[in-house]
């Protein structure tokens, strides 16, 4: 949108407060109520997943989530998708397009999003997830989760 901020509601009463000091809590100068500002980001890199890519690059992702704030806002967008279809595509009831003008790659990538679920494809993995999580606290149980599951061959 190129603004450096924008106010929000939601963060208000939360620990984010406390702990990002790049969030602001004003008064709402028509209300006076209170708001926090939350500056603006400007990532590098998105990474996204979305449920179709057409020939011409553009996409479809879940309707209800916050992804395409995130691929405007991006310097590169890079999209990995589960099917590939001719197209065009078009908006749709679940599914929103994304012009292949915000995306900088656009790569088929079935099973793209495990172990976490894919609305309308797959549901989470529930038995990767909880090694996951415990590989997580331990660096020695991460190193070799990272080693099974991404450096090699792995699952994912």
């Amino acid at each position: 949108m190129g603004l450096s901020f924008l106010p929000v509601r939601g963060i208000l009463g939360s620990a984010y407060l406390e702990v990002n000091p790049r969030f602001k809590v004003i008064a709402d100068p028509f209300s006076g109520e209170a708001l926090v500002l939350v500056e603006a980001l400007t990532p590098d890199v998105t990474l996204i997943h979305g449920s179709r890519g057409d020939e011409a690059g553009n996409i479809l992702i879940p309707r209800v989530s916050d992804w395409a704030l995130a691929i405007r806002a991006s310097r590169t967008v890079i999209a990995t998708v589960e099917e590939r279809v001719p197209g065009p595509l078009t908006d749709q009831p679940e599914w929103s397009l994304i012009p292949a003008i915000h995306l900088s790659a656009l790569v088929h990538q079935p099973q793209g999003a495990r172990p976490t679920e894919f609305p309308g494809y797959y549901g989470p993995d529930a038995e990767h997830l909880a090694v996951y999580l415990k590989s997580a606290k331990d660096p020695a149980a991460w190193s070799d989760y990272m080693q099974q599951n991404i450096y090699q061959d792995g699952k994912y």
